[in-house]
């Protein structure tokens, strides 16, 4: 008897032993998938996202009148360090060198060859510049001097918004909104995150969707911050946040729209105060022309923004409880699924909450760098890490 409660005793031990504690990080296959599971506490304290301011980029600094920013809404860099920003009020792409000196303007108002109307996404591909000219349903291909190659058309019946590209830029994905028409009344949208091809922006793959109704949208019946989940595409996988108030949750496709990765990590619900609800509801108010009332619920989505660096990490940036977090903003970095330490991330002003954050400004980590777009003050931060 004595025996039999000996190797009981040491099994115990054993299976104990190969249990993970709650406090680490452990990894699991589910149907497929593979589950990142992290606890709150850094696997990596070395790890850091030192941003070193170098210099802006505004009119007032300008020289040349053509430089001067009207609605910069995208920008990208070119593998010699050069920036090329768009500028949708301006109808054409603003070039930099890589000190932040303006070189030329690419492309002109106009629906001619070579021309732009109401352009909202660029991007690289291919050492081609390629303007999405939303306006006249035209992809314009340049050299990176500037000449113009030639035009393709692109599909109008879906519209590309929040359009983003892979570091590699071999990469896009966007949000395609699409009308699905209904006899006798107004038509619901077809909202979703799409794969996009580069070559033509038509969509490869459908990851999300959902139908939603424009009049509950345009009464406030729909919190909008339900609508617009936080993704980002690497060079290998499409990272979309569950956009959940309640777990901190990423999902990870590849470019064929299949769920390879999940990534958890330890989260608490954070409840708005209500001075900030209250401003919150006021500034998007004023911004969003022709809506009824603006709906937002009682807690923060887990995750405000994500982004990939020059090191293959993912970089999520959480929305912050202001009761806790006074000192500002903050970014968790992660590395193949695994968390390996919150760093500071104060370029970001915390009171840009929620849809807010897209509408005042951006980030982009381009090349080496990152650009921190402010579309209020029509300046771009430039900072390297």
């Amino acid at each position: 008897m004595k025996k039999i409660l000996l190797a009981v005793t040491v099994t115990a031990i054993i299976l104990s032993s190969c249990v993970k504690s709650p406090d680490e990080y452990r990894k699991e296959e589910v149907r497929g998938v593979t589950v990142h599971i992290n606890p709150e506490i850094p696997s990596d304290p070395s790890a850091e996202l030192d941003l070193r301011f170098l210099f802006s980029i505004k009119s007032e600094n300008q020289t040349d009148t053509a430089a001067y920013f009207k609605n910069p809404v995208s920008l990208t860099e070119g593998r010699d360090g050069s920036l090329y920003v768009l500028d949708v009020t301006a109808m054409n792409v603003k070039k930099f060198d890589r000190d932040g000196n303006f070189v030329r303007t690419i492309g002109r108002p106009g629906q001619g060859p070579g021309e732009l109307f109401y352009p909202t996404f660029l991007y690289i591909n291919n050492d081609t510049l390629n303007v999405m000219s939303s306006g006249a349903g035209r992809l314009s291909k340049y050299s990176l001097d500037g000449n113009h190659l030639y035009d393709k058309t692109i599909n109008q019946n879906v519209q590309l918004q929040m359009t983003k590209v892979s570091r590699d830029n071999k990469r896009i994905a966007s949000y395609a909104v699409s009308q699905i028409q209904k006899e006798g009344d107004m038509p619901d949208l077809d909202f979703g995150i799409g794969i996009i091809s580069p070559d033509d922006l038509s969509i490869s793959h459908s990851v999300t969707s959902r139908v939603i109704s424009i009049q509950d949208m345009m009464s406030g019946k729909i919190d909008f911050n339900d609508l617009v989940a936080p993704f980002v595409p690497g060079n290998d996988l499409l990272y979309i946040s569950e956009n959940s108030d309640s777990h901190y949750r990423i999902y990870g496709y590849d470019y064929d729209g299949n769920r390879k990765v999940e990534i958890r990590k330890a989260f608490q619900n954070i409840r708005y105060n209500e001075e900030e609800k209250a401003a919150y509801i006021e500034e998007m108010k004023r911004m969003s022309r022709g809506v009824q009332d603006i709906r937002v619920g009682n807690f923060k989505k887990a995750i405000g923004s994500m982004h990939t660096d020059k090191y293959g990490r993912l970089l999520v940036i959480p929305n912050v409880d202001r009761n806790i977090d006074e000192e500002g903003v903050y970014v968790d970095i992660f590395k193949d699924g695994k968390f390996l330490n919150r760093a500071d991330y104060n370029i970001r002003d915390k009171e840009n909450i929620g849809l807010l954050s897209l509408m005042r400004g951006q980030e982009f980590f381009s090349g080496d760098r990152m650009y921190v777009l402010n579309m209020e003050e029509l300046k771009i931060d430039v900072y390297e890490y």
